[in-house]
């Protein structure tokens, strides 16, 4: 499989598993389910893994779509430069999902305030995943471009 469409099949990864393992995770703290919160959390890590793993194939994906008419060199950059600051984000969530995921499992005190940190997180990470997003679509969706 060529490196742009493993790309563009991971990126959604990232994108629909935050969304959903946010408000899931949301759903378990409300109704302290801890039940909720562990599958949320996992779900929220491998959201992240997904973004990773997003993020590492970009560069790829980038040399192999330079090469494809009527690409904007500046969109690409555009998208790179979005993405590195957004694999931070995904990174931080990721350790911090992790963190959260341990303190669930073996009942310690950090557990609730790292799950509330994890939320927040989740908030701010979905915007710059999203935002990110937005700017690969924007490489060959012309009709969504600003």
């Amino acid at each position: 499989m060529d490196p742009i469409r493993i790309h563009l099949m991971i990126t959604h990864l990232p994108v629909f598993g935050l969304f959903l393992g946010f408000f899931a995770l949301l759903y378990g703290y409300i109704k302290k389910d801890k039940g909720v919160k562990i599958v949320s959390l996992a779900i929220i890590i491998v959201a992240m893994v997904g973004g990773w793993i997003a993020f590492q194939t970009g560069e790829s994906a980038e040399h192999a779509i330079e090469k494809v008419a009527q690409v904007s060199h500046d969109a690409v950059e555009e998208h790179e430069e979005a993405a590195e600051l957004t694999n931070v984000f995904i990174m931080v969530l990721g350790l911090a999902s992790l963190v959260a995921l341990f303190g669930e499992l073996k009942d310690k005190r950090f557990a609730k305030p790292t799950v509330i940190a994890v939320l927040i997180l989740s908030v701010i990470s979905f915007y710059f995943i999203a935002h990110t997003a937005s700017l690969g679509g924007e490489i060959r969706h012309t009709e969504i471009v600003k």
